[in-house]
């Protein structure tokens, strides 16, 4: 973790006992086996953050030698199930990359072409993201026959920086897709290499004048936006963020095939705290927080930095 102070080091470290995984991947109607398709990783359920390691691609410690390979069509709904649902926001994408051989022996030095983005939603004043227990989308219908890694990435941006780290969380399964087509997916981007410590979607502190937000990474490709030009999706509020509390989830395109097993917003509604508990792992506190600072039983508001207090 080049670059990052101490200070940030012991901030990252404080935290490792609330976070996720992405370990099973359901297609079609057929829910598999935990990490029966998915690249087993070593950190247990932790995040990367070093922007120049090659853990980004799919974890550390994922094995590609010991992972099967799932046989897909192209068009193909899929969904990604997590330990326990997404809970810091953040934006959710799902990235591809087509190997040269097989997927077992692809390390995932080569290109990557952006699929979907779950970005904030904003409205009322407030915004919100998409923190669900499952993520489903749809295999492109034209891309070209192969093996593939089909990875998501959760990017956690609670902590902001330079006082927090920005986290990684990702799972990389192992695809043969067949019935595909011949396009050319693009932009493309080298993983470590598509994110940047100067991107603003990196920097950003959801806290503050939070009003707009891009994805980092490359643009998001689909089949419509004809090889080397991209469809871009970034979220642009239409009124200033504020402390108010919205409670509708954050909204996807038709062509996106989310569960809606959780949604939250950035800000928790204002209410007494005799009559509210939060959650574990949820927020109780911060700079400019004007939800609920009691706890659930079993579990203690934790201060993170100055905007961020969780429940642990």
């Amino acid at each position: 973790m080049k670059g990052y102070t101490i200070a940030a080091l012991s901030l990252a470290a404080s935290n490792v006992s609330a976070h996720y995984i992405f370990q099973q991947l359901t297609v079609g109607s057929t829910k598999n086996a935990v990490l029966k398709y998915i690249r087993a990783n070593s950190n247990f359920n932790q995040p990367v953050t070093d922007l120049t390691s090659t853990d980004l691609r799919c974890n550390v410690g994922a094995n590609g030698a010991t992972t099967e390979t799932l046989a897909v069509k192209a068009g193909d709904k899929f969904t990604f199930d997590l330990d326990t649902p997404v809970y810091h926001q953040g934006p959710v994408s799902i990235y591809m990359s087509k190997a040269p051989g097989t997927a077992a022996s692809y390390d995932g030095s080569g290109a990557w072409f952006k699929i979907y983005d779950w970005g904030p939603t904003f409205s009322g004043g407030s915004s919100s993201w998409t923190l669900e227990g499952s993520y489903s989308f749809a295999i492109p219908a034209c891309i070209p026959n192969g093996d593939y890694l089909l990875r998501i990435q959760s990017l956690a941006i609670h902590n902001p920086w330079p006082a927090g780290i920005p986290q990684f969380y990702v799972s990389c399964a192992q695809i043969t897709v067949t019935g595909g087509g011949s396009a050319t997916p693009g932009p493309t981007a080298l993983i470590p290499g598509a994110f940047k410590a100067t991107d603003p979607g990196y920097t950003v502190n959801i806290y503050s004048n939070f009003n707009n937000y891009t994805v980092p990474g490359p643009a998001v490709w689909s089949c419509g936006s004809a090889g080397s030009n991209p469809v871009t999706t970034t979220s642009v509020a239409t009124t200033p963020a504020t402390t108010s509390s919205t409670t509708k989830p954050a909204t996807t395109s038709a062509q996106a095939l989310t569960s809606t097993t959780l949604s939250t917003s950035t800000r928790a509604a204002t209410t007494s705290a005799a009559s509210c508990s939060v959650a574990k792992y949820g927020q109780c506190g911060g700079s400019g927080f004007t939800g609920c600072t009691s706890c659930a039983s079993g579990s203690t508001c934790n201060k993170t930095n100055e905007y961020y207090s969780q429940c642990l």
